[in-house]
């Protein structure tokens, strides 16, 4: 009895590969992934999720490589604050600017040229902060102010470098 299976089942083996594009029709591939499905009657990739009576689209690889198939990316329909105004938040963008330009200053050799720029951005930060206390930056703008000192021996020490070392 087990051998007649046996026979059965070569005989069905060697017609679907005498029949090959049978064995391909019956079960639909995904456009997006190429994975075959299990069942004839599939409607979505196992794989990836796509709907499997669509046709290709061009975003489907990167969807399907990501599983993003039938996920919306519209911003609409996300759940965020309003913001109403851009430029709402009260802070001393004077002293914001003087510590940008510290930041700045520290580029060797080039960044000599914003630490003048520091030292008077960072004063009238101050002087701001003053005037209105509620915005504050009183001591980002000392702080910038007190590395720029340090900044500016440094690249004293590095233009003195540059001079001396062609001497050598």
């Amino acid at each position: 009895m087990e051998s007649g299976e046996w026979k059965m089942e070569n005989k069905r083996r060697e017609f679907l590969n005498r029949n090959s594009s049978v064995r391909f029709q019956q079960t639909p591939t995904c456009p997006a992934c190429g994975t075959a499905s299990a069942r004839e009657n599939a409607r979505y990739c196992l794989v990836c999720g796509k709907v499997l009576s669509e046709d290709y689209q061009p975003l489907d690889t990167i969807r399907s490589a990501h599983r993003l198939q039938g996920k919306s990316f519209l911003v609409e329909n996300a759940e965020s604050e309003e913001i109403t105004d851009l430029f709402a938040r009260e802070e001393n963008a004077v002293s914001e600017t003087a510590w940008a330009c510290f930041v700045y200053s520290m580029v060797p050799y080039l960044g000599i040229v914003f630490i003048p720029m520091t030292f008077v951005i960072g004063g009238a930060g101050i002087a701001a902060s003053y005037k209105y206390p509620r915005m504050g930056g009183r001591k980002l703008a000392m702080v910038s102010i007190g590395l720029s000192v340090l900044v500016l021996v440094i690249q004293i020490l590095l233009w003195w470098l540059l001079y001396l070392v062609p001497k050598l």
